[in-house]
């Protein structure tokens, strides 16, 4: 009898673990599907969706072609552009990223005037989609001569990766115990040269995490730079996407799908360098 109902447990258990691996599966293809899409159409000589079939979906080495890439990369400066977007992107991140620190280590530590009424601000203007502030921006630059010029585009960057920033850096630090800097101070650090020597250090995941994301952010804006940069050279990738992708009648899927895993690739880059600490930052910001 006990056998029996051992058997019985054990298939109940099996079947659970078959479902749960069959569900983990699909979420994982469904995942997936959309860059095997992107992938195989960058290597398609077609250039519009409607002439994909099921059967396309298959690689066929004699069918697959490097064409959309040797296109983007012969006959358009993507490298200039490629060098323009980091710029912007590294610039702001520095910055943003810099101010964020001492912001968030300021509002998490110190007893400042107005403290609440700042942090009621920042979370304000955090609900405030960065999109809408373009009109605003571009005027403004056009009359201080900053269109199609690096500061114009790494000041508004920068500006929108302080409030972010801030928050999550805030956030954690809250979280670390006082203890760690009292004990600086007995040592001898003044409270500033503990907070930036004992305290930033524990803080290293969650300064990566909004490192990441304030990069992200220039990089793959479209919105603001389209409109303050209108020379071809100054063009970063998310305006160089669209301006190759753009075919005599319709869009070219190929190219696009091209310039997107060539965009990609960085990003990639940067995330696989520094996933240990994503997770953890990618963690207290969901937990808070």
């Amino acid at each position: 009898m006990k056998n029996d109902k051992g058997k019985y447990y054990r298939r109940i258990r099996m079947a659970k673990r078959i479902v749960s691996h069959l569900f983990l599966i699909l979420i994982v293809i469904f995942s997936i599907f959309p860059i095997y899409y992107v992938l195989l159409m960058s290597l398609s000589p077609l250039s519009n969706l409607s002439q994909m079939s099921v059967e396309k979906l298959i690689p066929n080495l004699t069918y697959l072609t490097t064409g959309n890439y040797a296109a983007i990369l012969y006959h358009y400066p993507f490298l200039t552009w490629l060098k323009n977007t980091l710029i912007f992107s590294a610039s702001a991140t520095f910055f943003g990223v810099l101010l964020a620190i001492s912001s968030g280590l300021a509002l998490s530590r110190m007893n400042i005037p107005l403290r609440k009424v700042i942090l009621y601000m920042m979370l304000i203007l955090s609900l405030f989609p960065f999109v809408i502030m373009v009109i605003p921006f571009y005027f403004m630059f056009s009359e201080l001569g900053l269109v199609n010029s690096y500061t114009g585009l790494i000041i508004a960057y920068s500006a929108g990766a302080v409030i972010f920033a801030s928050w999550l850096i805030k956030n954690y630090v809250e979280m670390i115990p006082k203890d760690f800097e009292e004990a600086a101070q007995i040592d001898g650090y003044t409270k500033t040269g503990a907070l930036f020597r004992v305290v930033l250090p524990i803080a290293k995941p969650v300064v990566i995490f909004a490192l990441v994301l304030s990069f992200m952010g220039p990089y793959t804006d479209y919105a603001l730079a389209g409109q303050l940069l209108t020379n071809p050279n100054m063009y970063t990738m998310a305006i160089g996407m669209y301006y190759v992708s753009q075919g005599t009648v319709s869009m070219n899927y190929g190219t696009y799908s091209a310039f997107a895993v060539l965009m990609g690739i960085p990003i990639f880059l940067l995330f696989f360098a520094f996933q240990r600490y994503l997770v953890s930052g990618f963690s207290i910001a969901m937990y808070k």
